[in-house]
């Protein structure tokens, strides 16, 4: 699989990270540093300690991330949580979207991972 069809295959938005990162070899080396992160390890324990400030930390760093690698999906996911999540201390439910966020993040990386 090369990366333009990794981009197909995840959802995401080649023409953009082509346009913006310049070659596939740039995208390549981003794409591994972003599948080495310990986003998907924050991302769970975040959610088990429904720790709301954490929640929104992590999304938001995942959204900028995402959204300069233009994974369209990752992105979208991290935006609504961390904006559901902005200025709150507690009292806020997004356990599902943070189910559904993580989901989307480990299949991601295992995308990344066949690369």
């Amino acid at each position: 699989m090369n990366v333009k069809e990794f981009y197909s295959q995840i959802g995401g938005d080649y023409d953009r990270a082509i346009q913006m990162l310049m070659n596939d070899a740039f995208i390549l080396k981003l794409l591994k540093k972003f599948s080495e992160g310990n986003y998907y390890d924050e991302l769970k324990k975040a959610r088990d300690e429904n720790d709301i400030p954490h929640i929104f930390a992590i999304t938001h760093t995942l959204k900028g991330v995402a959204g300069n690698l233009c994974l369209t999906p990752v992105f979208e996911k991290a935006s609504a949580i961390c904006e559901a999540t902005r200025n709150k201390k507690d009292g806020v439910d997004v356990s599902k979207e943070m189910d559904d966020l993580i989901e989307t993040t480990s299949a991601v990386i295992k995308k990344i991972e066949e690369l």
